[in-house]
């Protein structure tokens, strides 16, 4: 089982990470009840895995998840919310919250930058192929360098409307940073992002 969760989550993650994490019965991740979940919601900082501090100072976003469920492999992941939650019945006949945006991390630490960059690249990948793209560039915020696409979701099923996903290799990790959000969400996605990656530093 295992083995099939962590095949997966380089496939589905990043492609529909928000309907994967979220509003479907069969998520990748234990629920946020598990005893391994890591939630400080006092402190505006978050360490996830061995390398990455999180500095949130967007009063936005709110921690929602710290997993290190698959840190025997590498793979860490965490999530915050923004804006209200309303009851949401997701595939399983699950009733879970549903928040006007949300933004979910995915780290991956390997054994060399080019295990990191191949990582990327499929991620990378998968989220072109999966969304409308709009838009995609390349930033750096904290001295860091990712790829960015902004998009519309294509899935009509999805109750998120759009998002914005940035991808970067810092030295042998692969990291992603999606912030997705609901129609009626008015708020600037772009400029959130790029606030909370300011706000990253890898050690």
């Amino acid at each position: 089982m295992k083995n099939k969760i962590i095949k997966r989550s380089k496939m589905i993650i990043i492609s529909g990470i928000a309907m994967a994490l979220t509003l479907t019965g069969c998520s990748l991740f234990p629920a946020v009840t598990d005893s391994r979940s890591s939630i400080d919601p006092d402190s505006p900082y978050t360490s996830i895995g061995t390398c990455l501090t999180v500095h949130n100072t967007d009063e936005r976003l709110t921690l929602h998840d710290n997993m290190d469920t698959l840190s025997s492999d590498g793979l860490y992941y965490a999530s915050w919310t923004a804006g209200n939650a309303e009851p949401y019945e997701n595939s399983d006949k699950d009733t879970i919250d549903l928040y006007d945006a949300q933004l979910y991390l995915l780290l991956g630490e390997y054994g060399s930058t080019e295990t990191a960059q191949a990582n990327i690249d499929e991620w990378l990948e998968a989220g072109q192929n999966s969304y409308r793209v709009t838009d995609e560039e390349t930033i750096t915020c904290g001295e860091q360098v990712y790829t960015v696409i902004t998009y519309d979701f294509v899935n009509e099923s999805n109750p998120f409307a759009r998002g914005v996903s940035a991808f970067g290799v810092i030295g042998s990790n692969a990291v992603c940073v999606e912030l997705t959000c609901r129609e009626q969400y008015d708020e600037d996605l772009k400029e959130m992002l790029i606030t909370f990656l300011n706000g990253c530093t890898y050690s």
